[in-house]
């Protein structure tokens, strides 16, 4: 038999249902999208979720996001928290592996009834290294944790962890001032320099490269500089795929300052031209 906080269906409560036009809980119930609603209703619609799933809305489990422009709901820390706590689940890692770039964390929970799922977390690796690399490590095992939380809890939501490889994902409630800051944005940057390499842009710098320190030089000098393996491969999808525009222009000024005094010091040294006379007339 389901108990009250295991009942998952969620809607506002009867005040708030009335307060409502249909047409917008439509919208609300159907199509996920809580834009039409005003901030009292928002506020509403928060506290009846929460109080659904027996969570403390004062903790703050939820925030919203507006993707694909739709304002909906995603789960914070807190909200996985309460739920292992609420439900009495258990998680541990059964697996952790890299596959190419990638690092992934397999997580397995199961509650007092027996029920059990299991979620991944995968982060790129990309030219991570030290502290940075370290963090992505832990944050794939978190996302695993809460994503399989999530799951088992029967919530088919974000997580927040997730939020980092979506573009343009936008958090916050909507205030219809979006340059007082109320709402800001995450995920995926779309800032230009943020952007990864194009295939040309990929060629050019590896030939820049092997034009200024030959192939063998210019291939461990390219993966030096962006902070690969030694092993790892230059492919042109893979520079494509794992290195910024703003990651690649460094090494290629360096590289072209390289090829430019290499070209000014094969310059002959002409000596400079003999100065011309003239003598006047008479």
């Amino acid at each position: 038999m389901t108990s009250e906080t295991t009942t998952l269906p969620i809607a506002p409560s009867e005040d708030a249902q009335h307060a409502i036009p249909p047409e917008v809980m439509e919208k609300v119930v159907i199509g996920g999208d809580l834009s039409e609603l005003n901030a009292g209703q928002r506020a509403e619609y928060y506290t009846a979720v929460c109080k659904s799933l027996g969570l403390n809305p004062l903790t703050k489990p939820f925030e919203f996001l507006t993707l694909n422009g739709k304002l909906r709901l995603y789960a914070l820390r807190d909200c996985a928290d309460q739920l292992r706590w609420l439900h009495g689940i258990s998680i541990y890692i059964t697996n952790r592996e890299r596959m190419s770039d990638l690092y992934i964390v397999t997580a397995r929970a199961k509650d007092p009834t027996g029920r059990e799922d299991e979620s991944t977390g995968a982060l790129a690796r990309g030219t991570l290294k030290g502290d940075a690399l370290a963090n992505a490590l832990m944050k794939a095992e978190t996302k695993a944790k809460r994503r399989v939380t999530l799951s088992l809890a029967g919530l088919g939501w974000l997580d927040e962890t997730e939020l980092d490889t979506i573009p343009q994902v936008r958090v916050g409630a909507p205030t219809g001032d979006l340059e007082a800051g109320d709402i800001h944005g995450t995920g995926m940057p779309t800032n230009p320099q943020a952007a990864r390499l194009t295939s040309d842009q990929a060629r050019d710098l590896k030939k820049l490269a092997q034009t200024a320190f030959g192939y063998a030089e210019g291939e461990r000098r390219l993966r030096a500089d962006l902070g690969f393996e030694p092993d790892e491969k230059l492919t042109l999808r893979h520079l494509a795929a794992h290195v910024t525009v703003a990651q690649g222009q460094t090494p290629m000024d360096g590289y072209a300052q390289v090829l430019r005094q290499a070209v000014e010091a094969d310059l002959p040294d002409f000596p400079p031209p003999a100065a011309v006379t003239t003598s006047g007339e008479g």
